[in-house]
């Protein structure tokens, strides 16, 4: 009775699914493995004990942390939009622009969000294949073509690319502005951080570009939820038309503006993991099996035989990765974000003994 009454293309969604279940080692969704500083967690203990005033709503339009971040990124503060995370934003920009049956255009395999969102908002969601053989390298004449051909309202980009990791130019993307002006091009950076790359410098030269950034990774705030978008303030402006009201908590504008402005220590932070993952993947390429993705984030990405069964194991020991069961591209991968040294050991060492013992 209930499933008739759904509308009839949402019908068969599959959700977005993520691990709730106890853990040692947690490296299955692209968080960053470090708790706030000591620094920021006492003051945050003096808010508290002065009291927050949590009984009063929001800054509904989070007026300090988007001058903050306006200042850092060289933008107006009516330029920069800020979400309950970077998904809200993703929803928000689908929901503005794209009507019944418009067309969406995004790589594949990608962040699944952006087809989940465009069938939300009753578009039609169109992935351009990623050519697995040659490590999902990204076609720029091949997405070009598909945003034309179908004539998309919205375009995404994940740069880096979640989950294989890769990077497509700050000209590939200056190239698709110019060629599909016609659409509004979204650049999602939400790993941006760990390959010290961006477009946000091309907003004041395409209207049609909305870069987004998000506290959740680099930023040590994914229980937090906080993201932001930057782009000309026209279509900043018609975002916030439709952003609910006092989206961003109280607590979480705070601690976002905090961390923020700990840049120093965020970036030793940053460069940790970089180097990290370049320890993850030479442990990785020790063991026999294994193909190694080039990442330019926080997670890499191998293909391996019995992946799903591999992964399973894994969560028997403790330790969580993503895999991808019934994925047609997809289905003999493990994404594993780097954890910290002592963590990204532990792994190598789990993982190597089930790979000898399959």
């Amino acid at each position: 009775m209930i499933g008739d009454l759904v509308r009839p293309e949402l019908q068969k969604l599959v959700p977005y699914v993520s691990h709730q279940i106890p853990y040692r080692i947690k490296l299955d969704a692209n968080e960053s493995p470090f708790e706030l500083p000591e620094s920021i967690r006492k003051k945050l203990a003096d808010y508290f004990l002065k009291g927050p005033g949590l009984n009063i709503y929001p800054d509904n339009e989070s007026v300090e942390l988007r001058k903050t971040l306006a200042k850092y990124w060289n933008v107006n503060p009516d330029e920069v939009v800020v979400g309950t995370g970077s998904n809200q934003l993703i929803q928000l920009i689908i929901t503005v622009f794209v009507g019944k049956g418009e067309k969406v255009v995004y790589p594949w395999p990608s962040f699944s969000m952006y087809k989940i969102n465009t069938l939300i908002a009753g578009g039609e969601p169109v992935g351009v294949l990623l050519d697995k053989d040659k490590d999902f390298g990204f076609d720029t004449d091949n997405f070009i073509a598909a945003v034309k051909e179908e004539r998309a309202k919205v375009a995404f980009l994940c740069n880096p690319n979640n989950p294989t990791g890769g990077m497509i130019s700050s000209e590939d993307i200056e190239r698709i502005l110019k060629e599909c002006s016609n659409s509004i091009i979204v650049v999602d950076e939400a790993y941006a951080e760990f390959c010290n790359e961006s477009v946000i410098p091309l907003v004041k030269k395409y209207e049609n570009l909305v870069v987004l950034r998000t506290f959740s990774k680099a930023y040590l705030l994914a229980g937090a939820r906080c993201g932001y978008s930057i782009s000309g303030p026209e279509i900043a402006n018609e975002i916030n038309k439709i952003r609910p009201t006092y989206n961003v908590s109280s607590l979480t504008q705070l601690i976002a503006q905090m961390v923020f402005e700990k840049q120093e220590e965020m970036q030793k932070m940053i460069q940790y993991l970089i180097n990290q993952r370049g320890e993850l993947e030479a442990g990785l390429k020790k063991i026999k099996d294994v193909y190694i993705y080039p990442s330019c984030a926080n997670y890499v990405l191998i293909k391996v035989p019995k992946a799903d069964e591999i992964s399973k194991e894994l969560e028997k020991r403790g330790i969580l990765v993503r895999s991808f069961p019934g994925d047609p591209v997809l289905y003999d991968c493990i994404r594993i974000t780097v954890g910290t040294k002592e963590e990204n050991d532990i792994f190598l060492e789990e993982f190597s003994d089930i790979i000898n013992n399959f």
